[in-house]
């Protein structure tokens, strides 16, 4: 068995009475007393007080986890549009507008979350902000939705304006938070917006650039997924279409990509399994714009490319295929000595644990981590839904190698990496485990290689 080991090396608020003294950003710009740096909801709050979209409850005091009433709903929305105004002129514009259905109106009483989720659905109707809707499959009480909530609530994830509690619950009969209300107007602009130009931000691992600039200003701008775009960066002028995913283009081709349709995302450009920043020598802080080539021009491939993929275990027939653990054999590789797979890890895909149990069970000794790096690695065993011992185990032992790679096969930095995992392979002993992220490309690629030289070694 040694022998068949050594062979396989060659991620709004005003209250109802309005009193003097309450409610204005206290001079100077500092924040309420009980508003503390470093919250999700600090910024927020900021902006809704600067721009007096919301008010203090009390002359230094925001009350950030108080009850959200019905008046400060319709109020920060009339604000938004018009300014200051009276409760009565708030209400009257939400009437005209569609936000309040002119239903019996008690401004002091609380609203649930579905009920402030509602109103913003219809305030973003308003506002025309398009999306390709989004999925209750991932929240454990999505189906306790009532019907009607349902295409209200994938309309809002489909944004990304609405994430739902934790990533796993929408709680829509909890009474809805003055900081959430404020959270979702510190958002909003960023949907707003129509624009088609933007600045690199980060520059990853993988050569993909990020911009700036959100998918839904694209969108607004009157471009559509599906699109053929040139992009302007530098002296290059560069023909992409408008797409959701990577795998929405062919190998070696590149994309404008707007992440899974999601307004609120940033526009990343890439090349699917190349590196745009070396291609085209982009670095932060360049400027990108964009111009229509043809309305439409890769809407049929675009369209047939929307598979869609499940993360569910129960729709997959086994915890092997669901995980895309798989055993190579292919020329003197003998069985039970050389394993590819999705992460055992990184739990993105809610796969990572399944992976971990099949690679205890086949007793994998070495593992070539092709997609990680060590900060990425680490903060995968501080997640709360980390469930993966025995790959811990076996890091915390030494054997597993972190190789942090690209996805541009023919770089330089690629080749040396893996000459870098398969000396670290030839060092240990098997069973061996080679994974990326999902177990296909990078993976894949390596799978491939290897089953090439077996042949070639027969």
């Amino acid at each position: 068995m040694k022998r068949s080991f050594r062979i396989v090396s060659c991620f709004l608020v005003l209250v109802l009475t309005i009193s003097l003294g309450v409610g204005a950003f206290a001079e100077g710009g500092h924040l309420p007393s009980d508003v503390k740096e470093g919250k999700w909801y600090t910024d927020a709050v900021e902006y809704v007080l600067t721009n007096k979209l919301m008010e203090n409850v009390s002359e230094d005091k925001f009350d950030p986890n108080g009850e959200l009433t019905r008046a400060t709903l319709y109020q920060s929305f009339y604000n938004s549009e018009k300014g200051s105004g009276t409760l009565e002129e708030a209400l009257d514009w939400c009437k005209e507008v569609g936000i309040y259905d002119g239903e019996e109106f008690n401004g002091e009483e609380a609203v649930s979350r579905l009920e402030m989720f509602e109103a913003l659905y219809k305030y973003m109707k308003y506002k025309d902000i398009s999306t390709l809707g989004g999925s209750l499959e991932y929240y454990s009480d999505g189906e306790k939705l009532p019907e009607t909530a349902i295409p209200i609530m994938e309309y809002l994830l489909g944004t990304g304006i609405v994430k739902g509690k934790d990533g796993v619950l929408i709680d829509a009969d909890a009474i809805a938070k003055r900081s959430e209300l404020a959270r979702i107007h510190y958002d909003l602009p960023k949907l707003l917006t129509a624009s088609t130009s933007g600045v690199v931000t980060v520059v990853d691992k993988y050569g993909n650039i990020t911009l700036d600039l959100r998918v839904q200003n694209l969108l607004n701008a009157g471009f559509e997924f599906g699109d053929n775009l040139i992009v302007k960066i530098g002296e290059h002028e560069i023909e992409a279409p408008f797409v959701t995913a990577y795998s929405d283009v062919d190998n070696g081709s590149e994309l404008v990509r707007g992440p899974n349709g999601t307004g609120i995302r940033n526009i990343i450009i890439a090349i699917n399994m190349g590196n745009f920043a070396e291609t085209y020598k982009v670095k932060e802080g360049d400027k990108v714009s964009f111009e229509l080539k043809e309305k439409g021009g890769y809407l049929t491939e675009w369209e047939i490319r929307q598979l869609d993929r499940s993360n569910n275990r129960e729709d997959y027939a086994s915890d092997v295929i669901f995980a895309n653990f798989r055993n190579v054999t292919t020329g003197n590789i003998a069985p039970g000595v050389y394993y590819r797979s999705s992460s055992p890890v990184n739990n993105e895909l809610g796969r990572a644990a399944y992976a971990d149990a099949l690679a205890k069970e086949a007793g994998i000794k070495t593992v070539v981590n092709l997609a990680d790096s060590k900060e990425e690695l680490e903060s995968y065993f501080e997640e709360e839904d980390f469930n993966s011992p025995y790959y811990k185990s076996l890091y915390e032992e030494g054997n597993v190698i972190l190789l942090d790679m690209g996805v541009d096969f023919k770089s330089d930095e690629f080749k040396q990496k893996l000459k870098t995992g398969l000396e670290f392979m030839i060092e240990r002993d098997g069973p061996y485990l080679v994974h990326c992220t999902e177990g296909k490309d990078r993976a894949g690629f390596v799978a491939g290689l290897l089953e090439a030289l077996m042949l070639y070694c027969r």
